[in-house]
């Protein structure tokens, strides 16, 4: 027998599953694709188990017929593309005709369709083998049904993770498409909860506003930009995360990595510091860029990319000057006794901060930490010790954060909570209201207690109070971010969530502290198990032998 064989075609349709389905919200991305190509007005999604068990998505589009139905689960059938002369040009969401089927070959699917409201079809496929096909009583539009996902791909289904990462997975894919049209309503139960209610909206603002809450929209930056045939619209939100940012060109929500890092850096300050989230919709000619780069449709390429970054930069730039004003410019007349002076006087600093208390003010008393003995602060940053080897830096922000971790992670229930006089009220995406609520329990071990509020808006009631005075609202904003962050999955969410307080609590650079109280941080930290290193693996201190300094400065 030849070793070379054609593979059968369940074994083809389940390799492009493979590649199609990463995980239910790319299910759900190809489903509501479809609906919106078959102009739905009305999209609901109900899940199970976050997609594991159920996904359902019922649409009021155009329905499909007996022969379209049974056409629609071939591999590579697709009423959006007629011959090769269309792929230079796509301006539907769809286009490969690999959805359907790859869904069919990972799940038992059912699917009902009528193209007029009552008699429809229904047809019923189990990881890839028809079962069933006979007429039906439905609306006009499409119900799909995906149960037991990847049930016949464990190596795919045992990579999923929770139930509830994978729903936000899915609220942030229908987020993205509800940006994306305005026009349509969307809508998405788990179990009994209604996480998504967007009715029909009149334009991106309208939609803004059900989907951020009025204050929050109240307070989005239009941005805009033309160079034909390019147009840039969309929002700068400086209340959201920068991970919130969504980028769609022509309705499709893209992930293009030079797109990305344009985005980022026109979002980010000389500091280092990012001034929001931005809703960036690109509209250009569908010759203009090239969508066919992938079977999950989500990368894309331009054939003009420079053209592209340098517009979308120009708009952000724009609008961060509209919501931030111009930056302040500094002016000094310099004037001596014999006249004008032309030579610039040294830059003075502004006063620091007042300082921040880590423990209470006494007489300094004898180190009673390894680390050497105190000489001072360094720029109001690093604590200066001499021991027996040489010189010690040691960073107080890093160290004040090793200390927070640990005490966090070793906090009892009793532990007490310094309760907010005035409970703060977070808006937040609802991606993140719902982590919120589904990680409250965490929260509350670590000292952060939390209530619902209304929509998708979270109550602060208290915070831990060893935290060095944080501000509420940001600190509940970075957490959240913290751990619905998927770039180190094996650091468990206690830890990254005790590592996101120690961060957003300790004290900060250039705040100065008394010898009492950086004694008392130094003894604090020489009781951590790990001294060395803050919670993310930067360095707490550096050491310069007394030999490098000697030579150095030149001494034998």
């Amino acid at each position: 027998m030849p070793r070379i064989r054609l593979l059968p075609d369940v074994v083809i349709n389940q390799i492009a599953a493979g590649e199609v389905l990463e995980r239910p919200a790319s299910a759900v991305k190809e489903l509501v694709e479809n609906a919106l190509d078959a102009h739905a007005t009305r999209i609901a999604v109900t899940l199970e188990a976050g997609g594991r068990d159920l996904i359902r998505v019922v649409d009021d589009g155009e329905g499909m017929d007996h022969d379209d139905l049974h056409l629609a689960l071939e591999r590579h059938a697709t009423s959006k593309l007629a011959s090769v002369d269309g792929l230079a040009a796509i301006s539907t969401l769809g286009f490969r005709g690999e959805a359907l089927p790859s869904i069919a070959a990972a799940s038992r699917l059912t699917i009902s369709s009528a193209v007029a409201p009552g008699e429809g079809h229904r047809i019923e496929v189990s990881f890839g083998t028809l079962v069933a096909s006979r007429p039906c009583s439905h609306h006009r539009g499409t119900t799909v049904e995906v149960r037991d996902l990847f049930q016949a791909l464990p190596a795919r289904r045992k990579f999923l993770r929770s139930a509830e990462t994978e729903l936000r997975h899915t609220l942030a894919t229908l987020t993205a498409l509800a940006v994306a049209r305005p026009s349509v309503a969307f809508f998405l139960d788990h179990g009994r909860r209604r996480l998504l209610d967007l009715p029909a909206a009149a334009d991106l603002s309208a939609r803004l506003a059900d989907l951020l809450g009025p204050r929050r929209a109240s307070r989005a930056v239009p941005l805009a930009h033309a160079e034909p045939p390019l147009r840039i619209a969309g929002y700068l939100l400086p209340e959201l995360s920068a991970r919130d940012t969504l980028l769609l060109v022509n309705g499709r929500p893209v992930r293009d990595r030079l797109l990305g890092v344009a985005v980022a850096k026109a979002l980010r300050t000389p500091s280092g510091e990012t001034v929001g989230a931005a809703y960036l919709l690109l509209h250009l000619p569908p010759d203009q860029v090239d969508v066919n780069v992938h079977p999950a449709k989500a990368e894309v390429r331009f054939a003009d990319p420079g053209r592209v970054l340098a517009a979308v930069t120009a708009a952000l730039a724009r609008a961060r000057t509209a919501a931030q004003g111009p930056a302040p410019v500094r002016r000094l007349v310099l004037v001596g006794p014999p006249g004008p002076s032309t030579q610039p006087l040294p830059y003075r600093p502004t006063p620091d901060p007042p300082p921040v208390h880590v423990a209470e003010s006494r007489p300094v008393a004898p180190a009673l930490h390894p680390f050497g003995r105190l000489i001072g602060q360094y720029r109001g940053t690093y604590l200066l010790l001499e021991d027996a080897e040489g010189l010690l830096l040691v960073d107080q922000h890093a160290a004040h954060e090793r200390v927070l971790f640990e005490e966090l992670l070793a906090r009892p229930p009793a532990a007490p909570v310094q309760r907010l006089l005035v409970p703060e009220v977070v808006d937040l995406p609802p991606a993140r209201a719902l982590l919120a609520v589904e990680q409250r329990d965490l929260l509350q071990a670590l000292g952060v207690e939390i209530e619902e509020a209304s929509g998708a808006s979270i109550r602060i009631l208290g915070l831990p109070a060893e935290l060095n005075r944080p501000d509420p609202v940001a600190l509940l904003r970075q957490l959240l971010d913290d751990l619905a962050e998927d770039t180190a999955p094996r650091v468990p969410p206690r830890e990254r969530a005790a590592a996101s307080l120690a961060c957003h609590g300790a004290i900060k650079k250039h705040q100065p502290l008394s010898p009492a109280e950086a004694e008392a941080l130094l003894r604090r930290l020489a009781a951590t198990h790990d001294p060395h290193r803050c919670p993310h693996g930067r360095p707490v201190m550096l050491r310069l032998a007394h030999g490098e300094i000697e030579q150095r400065i030149g001494r034998r």
